[in-house]
Parts: C-alpha cells; sequence; structure tokens
C-alpha cells in the first residue's frame, strides 16, 4: 500500500515530503481523507479532520487507532524500518496524557485499553513502541519511550528523550524542550534487522539534535507476532488528562533501508513548510 498525495494546495509540503524507496510499502506523506477512502482502518476516535491522522481530540476519556487496513508481509525474520512525524498538543485536564504508540500485531482486533493502556494494552501476539507522556510510576515518569509486548506497557528497555523525565501541566513545564507534549514537531525511526534481531530507536524534535533512545537491543519481533506479517499502526488514548494526538507522515518498508540519516521524513526544521500546509496538530491525556 503506498499512498502519496501531492494537491496543488499542498506542493510546499510534498517538497518536504518523504521520498519512496526501495521497500517501501506504506509512503503517507499527509493523511488527508485517509480514514474514509479505504487505505487506512480507524477505529475509535481517530480520524482525519485535517492532513494529519489524528488519533484522538484533546478531550478526556478518548481511545483512537489508525492500522493498515491489510497485512503487511516483512521482510525476513520481521525485518522493517519505518519513519514517522508526530505532534501532541493542547494538554489539559490533570496533566499531558496519555502518548502513543507504533505497533505491529498479528491481528487488527481494534482499541486495546483505554487511559494509561494508550489503546494498546491487551493486544496480543504485537510488539510497540511508547511514546508516553504521563507518569504512572514507570521509569521514565511523565516522558519516556519504550519497547512494549503482547499488550503490556512495562517497557523494556525505556528511556527519557534528551534525558527529560518531568513534563507537568501545572508548572507549564510540559512546554520545555526535549518534553514530548511541548507542541512542536517529532521525528521518529525505528529500524529492525530480523536476521541480526537487532532493535534501533531514534527521536528529534524541532530544533534539537537527533538521539538515540535504544540502541542494538536484542529481541525477536517474529516470534512475539507469531507469523511474518502484521498489521501496522498507531495507538493512542486519553483517560483524566488530554492532548491531540496527531501523526502527520509515515513511512515504512520491509527492509531496513528507512534511517535517520535517509531523508525518509521532513526534518524538524520543515515546521514552516508543514504549517504552509496547513497541518494542525494538538494534543493532552491522564493515565488511570
Amino acid at each position: 500500500m503506498i499512498r502519496s498525495l501531492f494537491a496543488p494546495a499542498m506542493l510546499a509540503f510534498a517538497a518536504a515530503a518523504p521520498q519512496a524507496q526501495a521497500g517501501v510499502v506504506i509512503n503517507y506523506s499527509n493523511f488527508t481523507g485517509a480514514c474514509g477512502d479505504g487505505t487506512l482502518t480507524c477505529v475509535g476516535n481517530a480520524a482525519t479532520p485535517s492532513s494529519a491522522l489524528r488519533l484522538t481530540p484533546a478531550v478526556d476519556g478518548q481511545a483512537g487507532a489508525g492500522y493498515s487496513t491489510t497485512p503487511i508481509t516483512l521482510g525476513t525474520g520481521a525485518t522493517f524500518s519505518t519513519s514517522f512525524q508526530f505532534r501532541l498538543s493542547q494538554a489539559g485536564g490533570i496533566d499531558p496524557a496519555d502518548g502513543i504508540t507504533f505497533v505491529l500485531a498479528q491481528a487488527t482486533n481494534g482499541l486495546g485499553g483505554a487511559g494509561g493502556g494508550i489503546g494498546y494494552s491487551g493486544v496480543p501476539n504485537s510488539v510497540a513502541i511508547e511514546f508516553d507522556t504521563y507518569d504512572n510510576g514507570e521509569v521514565g515518569a511523565s516522558n519516556h519511550i519504550g519497547l512494549d509486548r503482547n499488550g503490556s506497557l512495562n517497557s523494556s528497555p525505556v528511556s527519557s528523550p534528551y534525558a527529560v523525565s518531568y513534563c507537568h501541566l501545572f508548572d507549564n513545564s510540559y512546554l520545555s524542550d526535549g518534553c514530548m507534549s511541548n507542541g512542536k514537531v517529532w521525528s521518529a525511526f525505528i529500524n529492525y534487522d530480523g536476521t541480526t534481531q537487532k532493535l534501533n530507536v531514534s527521536v528529534q524534535q524541532q530544533g534539537l539534535a537527533l538521539i538515540q533512545i535504544i540502541s542494538d537491543y536484542s529481541i525477536d519481533v517474529g516470534s512475539f507476532l507469531g507469523t511474518n506479517s502484521a498489521y501496522v499502526g498507531f495507538t493512542a488514548a486519553t483517560g483524566a488528562g488530554h492532548q491531540n494526538h496527531d501523526i502527520l507522515n509515515w513511512q515504512l518498508a520491509t527492509d531496513t533501508s528507512i534511517t535517520p540519516g535517509g531523508n525518509n521524513v521532513p526534518e524538524p526544521a520543515s515546521l514552516a513548510l508543514l504549517a504552509v500546509a496547513g497541518i494542525a496538530a494538538l494534543g493532552a491525556r491522564r493515565r488511570r
């Protein structure tokens, strides 16, 4: 499934959009109409009100997901690489919450648990990378990225981007650089080599340097999926806290060709181009 939208009004955005390359099977330069045209399965509160995939609006008690409509046959040993940009904005309620996950699952059974479940808890035969913005007592507190398995949010390994783990609403610390709920554009890169069974995850906040969150971590993704194909996509949820959870663009390959240095997604510095394209993204929630 390869999708690229280049309407005249989107020319500025398209100039900075992901460039398709060998092995790429998903290529959303934006998500305009994707929830209604059959290219993406959207469930719960997920929608495409603009050119972004909004997994949840900035309202308490929401949950949403967007998956590939058909399973993707992965590379050898479940090899894949992916890049996407996201923005979490308009935090409210008790704290920015709850975050998003990038998921590979054997079956698309709708949503997992809401609130602290980030729309992922309880999803069997799956692997996910969580981008968590609420402190439920985990390592990394209110700002961490971790590896999840089989619908469990007990992440391992887990790390706070830019070593920032304190991001709260009451003192506006969530607006600080390094807090994923700060409303800025973030780029994420996930690369898994099924031959070596090594996983790497990197992120970059608009205006900051690229950093590696997970480095050569050993995991057999195929053993968790139980197959060499998967439904792939994103989940998010809010609880007593909320934020807009927006995915701005997305590219996935069945090889390891998508890398941080590969010009796969617009650089965070291209925010001006994204604005010209009319991408609005906002966010917030709390885990229960």
